[in-house]
């Protein structure tokens, strides 16, 4: 059995909880990832640290706001079963995404490699996070996760061809 990798997926948010008794989930997802949604006849949920398929139900998907949507996939038809996958991170094919702006999106630097005007390549960018309009890069750097923080004021160099962006980073954030 071949697995989705997931630097070929977008991270589109999370399941927050159960709604109701028959198995819907709330999903909380960006915004920006709303029409994707809308096409989506499945979604990929992060279980164990791989990516599992799952189908949604037919009208298993309605808005509530621009951030979340009541999910109810096949097989999950009870409170129980839908405790059990709240929590998970959910995940689009990359491919599937529909970008309804011309500007390229933050979250579309996953993937990315990310180099730092000292130290050269740092290695693959593998999450983006908004923190209260801070934005984090988590990359991975000799086998371990950092979290470097993004402003396009240390932005030296952007390749969308190559897909790779240069930082002048902060001093020491990679010394282990």
């Amino acid at each position: 059995m071949e697995t989705i990798p997931k630097a070929k997926c977008l991270k589109i948010g999370y399941l927050q909880k159960p709604h109701g008794i028959k198995g819907e989930v709330v999903l909380q997802f960006e915004p920006e990832y709303e029409a994707s949604l809308d096409e989506m006849p499945m979604l990929f949920l992060e279980i164990d640290g791989l990516l599992v398929p799952f189908f949604m139900q037919e009208e298993g998907l309605r808005f509530r706001s621009s951030e979340t949507a009541l999910v109810h996939f096949d097989w999950i038809d009870d409170e129980e079963q839908a405790r059990k996958i709240c929590g998970s991170s959910v995940y689009i094919l990359e491919d599937d995404w529909i970008n309804e702006s011309e500007e390229l999106s933050l979250h579309m630097l996953v993937g990315y490699t990310l180099f730092d005007t000292e130290k050269g390549k740092i290695g693959p960018i593998t999450q983006v996070d908004d923190y209260a309009g801070n934005l984090i890069l988590t990359v991975t750097y000799n086998q371990q996760e950092i979290l470097v923080p993004f402003n396009e004021d240390f932005l030296t160099r952007f390749d969308e061809d190559a897909r790779e962006m240069e930082l002048q980073c902060p001093e020491g954030i990679f010394d282990l």
